[in-house]
């Protein structure tokens, strides 16, 4: 069961111009992170309350039922400029700050659906010697965010796609949704893709490439494509069981003739300085080259580095972003 709600405890309550009977509050969960929304007037610092995260699927209770109307999915966004993160709701159970309290509640995590272009026939579960793809977001990653200042650091925009694997090993090429390896097939986009660009020959043995296929039929296409594209954004070494740094990745795509696409870089080789939470917000209020509003972005340091078991790399998503 994914973290998706936890009991949080208020830290900060501040008044949202042009609202009425809300506020703004910053609660703060454990492990679970620190995070901004919105809550009705009353609430003080101090005060325990539950907190649902991003693509949290409340229980259609009666006190979830102003949820309907977004199909009680948890999601970011702003609401009249301020960023509401999550969902604040009173406490009703007896717990403590940090307790995860998905099962108790019921929460179930919402899972995009997958297109029928890139749905294909299961050959195994996704391989074990490979890690999956998933980002931390930046409120429940403060080590990493912290860890990351002082270092020169890379960005790039978050492709709203579905994640893809590919890799070989002892002579044997994989492709992969984000949970299973899929039989070949040429109606598949995963494996169309890997032949278009020729990867089941040009990937060498012993590595795996991840990265967003994104295009018409997927998530909505919001950056517009014309035909279905991968957008690179790891290149792990199977062998050594660690991902390449940025110009290792660059050089790797590059030495094997892999003319693929990266996801867009913003910057790299600039120090990363924290600015505040508000601060990586408003930086991740971009658009993709069609003019069309971005996910989000994504924070990583130019070499490799490795925090409390964790790899430095975290997500920070676009409130402005209509998903």
């Amino acid at each position: 069961m994914n973290k998706i709600a936890y009991v949080g405890r208020v830290t900060n309550v501040a008044p949202i111009d042009g609202a009425d009977f809300i506020d703004s509050c910053t609660v703060v969960c454990g492990s679970g992170g620190k995070w901004v929304g919105t809550i009705h007037e009353g609430t003080k610092v101090g005060d325990l309350v539950e907190v649902y995260l991003q693509d949290c699927i409340v229980p259609k209770e009666d006190r979830f039922h102003f949820m309907e109307k977004y199909k009680y999915i948890v999601k970011m966004k702003r609401f009249k400029g301020t960023p509401s993160e999550c969902l604040i709701m009173p406490l009703t159970i007896v717990g403590d700050v940090g307790d995860d309290i998905s099962n108790i509640i019921g929460c179930t995590k919402y899972e995009k659906a997958l297109p029928t272009s890139i749905h294909g026939d299961t050959l195994t579960t996704f391989p074990q010697f490979i890690r999956k793809t998933d980002e931390l977001n930046f409120q429940s990653a403060n080590d990493l965010v912290s860890a990351l200042i002082g270092k020169k650091f890379y960005s790039t925009l978050k492709i709203d796609g579905t994640s893809c694997t590919m890799y070989k090993a002892d002579g044997h090429f994989g492709v992969c949704s984000r949970n299973l390896e899929l039989k070949e097939n040429v109606k598949n986009a995963f494996w169309k893709i890997a032949k278009k660009y020729r990867l089941d020959e040009l990937l060498p043995d012993g590595y795996a490439i991840q990265g967003e296929v994104a295009g018409p039929g997927i998530q909505g296409n919001s950056c517009k494509l014309r035909e279905i594209e991968f957008f690179l954004f790891n290149v792990y070494d199977i062998n050594k069981r660690q991902y390449l740094d940025f110009h290792q990745m660059l050089h790797f795509i590059s030495t094997n003739q892999m003319k693929i696409y990266t996801v867009p870089i913003i910057e790299h080789s600039n120090i990363f300085e924290l600015k505040g939470d508000e601060a990586l917000r408003r930086y991740a209020e971009r658009s993709y080259q069609n003019g069309g509003c971005a996910e989000g972005v994504v924070f990583r340091p130019i070499n490799e580095v490795i925090v409390n078991g964790n790899r430095l790399s975290f997500k920070v998503v676009n409130l402005l972003y209509k998903c």
